[in-house]
């Protein structure tokens, strides 16, 4: 098969699976907001597996709250990070909570700060009451670190942006 060929068919595959993955995500959302949280989580399950960071935030959600599985801080912290890393604010707000309070994960004000500062700086104008709370976490958690820890965490900010130059990037449907 000649290169081009093959390029264009793994484009095509590519592209289904994406719109393929958006349709199931919209659905797996709409199970959510009725309730059906058994059903949205098993939607979203293999989305989230792929690298969706709605879908992983989602279900990081349900874990919190116990929305269709036994509540475990743990799992949901899981989710968190790996959205976290993805660049969702929302999961970066709560992972930042997460470490505040040492739930489902050691306590660390440092890594409490850092994500609290990266949800602030990477919401959306849409996002206001998203950056809003972080920025409020981060001066609450600032008032119990240490100049040296607050340093530090500005460092792993730092880093976190400066290693990942489209970190900041939200798509439009990010909650």
């Amino acid at each position: 098969m000649p290169k081009r060929t093959l390029a264009s068919l793994i484009l095509v595959v590519m592209m289904t699976t994406v719109a393929a993955s958006a349709g199931t995500l919209e659905k797996a959302e709409a199970a959510y907001w009725r309730g059906d949280y058994a059903l949205a989580l098993r939607l979203m399950q293999p989305i989230a597996d792929q690298g969706d960071i709605q879908a992983q935030y989602l279900i990081g959600f349900m874990y919190e709250k116990g929305q269709g599985v036994a509540q475990d801080y743990s799992e949901a912290a899981k989710w968190y990070i790996l959205a976290s890393e993805g660049g969702h604010s929302y999961a970066q707000n709560n992972l930042g909570v997460f470490y505040k309070y040492g739930r489902g994960i050691a306590k660390d004000l440092v890594q409490a700060y850092k994500w609290f500062d990266l949800a602030a700086s990477g919401s959306l104008e849409a996002e206001e009451a998203n950056r809003d709370r972080a920025v409020a976490n981060k001066e609450s958690i600032a008032a119990d670190m240490t100049p040296e820890q607050i340093r530090t965490a500005q460092k792993l900010v730092q880093e976190k942006l400066s290693s990942e130059p489209g970190f900041s990037y939200r798509p439009p449907r990010v909650r």
